[in-house]
C-alpha cells in the first residue's frame, strides 16, 4: 500500500527564511534610527560610485580601454562638467540671486498687504512686531551664530569629501567589496546574492540616468517656460528647478515659491502666469516624460515614495529627503528578489521519493 511522502519539511525552512528576513529588517531601521546619518553618507557614496562605474562601462565599451583608465576619464568627465558649468552659469546666476534676494522682500510685503484685506490675515500681521529689530538676535549671541554657522559648513565639506572618497574606493575595484561582502552569507547563497547586488546595481544606474535626462528637461524648459513670460531672473530659477527635481514629488513643488514670488515683485498676473507655466510642466513631466524616462527602471509608487521622504526627512533631515527614492528603489528590489521571488513565490521542492513501500 503507497502512503504520500509529505512535504511538510519544506514549510520550516520557508517560515525561518521569512523570520530571517523580517529580523534582517527590523535590524536595519534600529540601526538607521541609531546611526542613519553615517549609513545615508555610506550609501551616498555608493550612488556617486554607481554613476562613476556606468560612465566607465561606456568608456570602455566605446574606447576598448582597462578600467582604471575609463573610471579617471570618467572622473573627468564628471567634474569637468560641473565646473564647465559653474563657469559659464554661475556668474550669471549669482548676479540674479542676489538681484531675488531684493525683490523677494518686496513680494512679502505685497503678501501681507494682500493678508490684512482679511480678518485672519489682518490678525496673523497684527502678531508680527512693528520693530523687526525684536526678532534679531541679541549681539553677544551674533558671534555664537556665526561660529555655528562656520562649523556648520566646515561639516558639509568634510562630509561631502568622505562621499567623493568612498566612491573612488568603490569604483575602483567593486569586485573587492561585492565579493568581500558576499562571503557574509553561507556558500550556497551566495551566487544568488551576487545576482541580487547586480540587480540593485542596474537599478540605481538606470535610476541616475533617468533622474537626470528628467532634471534636465524640466530645467531647459522651466528656462524656456520663464523667458517667455517675461519673468524677471528666469535663469536662476530654472536653476532652482533643475536642482530640486531632484527630489521628486515634493522637490518640484518647492520651487514654485521663489518663482511666485519673483512674479509678485512686477504683478500678481505674472505671478499667476509663472504658476501656470510651471505646473504646466509639472503636468507633462508627471504624465508624459516621467513615463517614457523611467519605464526601464524600477517603479516607485507615489504614496510609498512620499511616505519614504516625509519619514527620512523627519528622522534625518535634508540628507535623508534627497536620497529617500534611491533608497526606496534599492529597497523595493531586495524584498522584490529575495522576499517576493525567493519565500512567496517559490515553488516547493518535489520529493525524491514520493511513495514508500509499506
Amino acid at each position: 500500500m503507497g502512503v504520500p511522502h509529505s512535504d511538510a519539511s519544506g514549510f520550516p525552512k520557508r517560515v525561518a527564511t521569512a523570520t530571517l528576513i523580517v529580523l534582517l529588517i527590523t535590524t536595519a531601521f534600529y540601526m538607521l534610527g541609531q546611526y542613519g546619518y553615517f549609513f545615508l553618507l555610506v550609501f551616498a557614496g555608493i550612488l556617486l560610485s554607481v554613476l562613476f562605474s556606468g560612465i566607465a562601462e561606456w568608456f570602455e565599451r566605446k574606447l576598448h580601454v582597462n578600467h582604471g583608465l575609463a573610471l579617471l576619464l570618467a572622473v573627468i568627465l564628471f567634474f569637468g562638467t560641473l565646473i564647465g558649468v559653474f563657469i559659464l552659469i554661475a556668474p550669471t546666476v549669482s548676479k540674479q540671486v542676489q538681484e531675488m534676494q531684493q525683490t523677494i522682500p518686496g513680494s512679502v510685503d505685497k503678501v501681507q498687504t494682500w493678508l490684512q484685506s482679511f480678518g485672519l490675515g489682518k490678525k496673523l500681521i497684527n502678531k508680527v512686531p512693528d520693530d523687526m529689530s525684536e526678532l534679531l538676535p541679541a549681539p553677544k549671541s551674533i558671534f555664537s551664530k556665526v561660529s555655528s554657522v562656520f562649523s556648520t559648513t566646515l561639516s558639509v565639506l568634510a562630509d561631502i569629501v568622505i562621499v567623493i572618497v568612498t566612491a573612488l574606493f568603490l569604483a575602483s575595484n567593486p569586485k573587492l567589496y561585492t565579493i568581500g561582502f558576499t562571503k557574509l552569507f553561507p556558500v550556497r547563497q551566495r551566487t544568488r546574492v551576487l545576482e541580487v547586488l547586480g540587480k540593485c546595481y542596474t537599478t540605481l544606474k538606470l535610476w541616475l540616468l533617468a533622474m537626470l535626462l528628467a532634471m534636465t528637461v524640466i530645467g531647459v524648459s522651466t528656462a524656456i517656460g520663464y523667458s517667455l513670460v517675461g519673468l524677471p531672473l528666469a535663469l536662476a530659477l530654472a536653476f532652482i528647478s533643475f536642482l530640486f527635481a531632484f527630489v521628486p514629488t515634493i522637490g518640484p513643488w518647492l520651487a514654485t515659491v521663489p518663482a511666485g514670488l519673483v512674479g509678485l515683485t512686477v504683478s500678481p498676473q505674472l505671478a499667476l502666469y509663472a504658476l501656470l507655466v510651471y505646473g504646466a510642466i509639472q503636468m507633462v513631466e508627471t504624465y508624459v516624460i516621467t513615463p517614457l524616462i523611467f519605464q526601464k527602471t524600477v517603479h516607485l509608487p507615489p504614496a510609498l515614495l512620499l511616505f519614504s521622504q516625509v519619514l527620512l526627512g523627519m528622522l534625518m533631515g535634508a540628507i535623508g529627503l534627497l536620497l529617500a527614492a534611491p533608497l526606496l528603489a534599492v529597497t523595493i528590489v531586495v524584498i522584490n528578489e529575495l522576499y517576493v521571488k525567493d519565500v512567496l513565490e517559490k515553488e516547493p521542492q518535489e520529493p525524491e521519493n514520493t511513495v514508500t513501500q509499506a
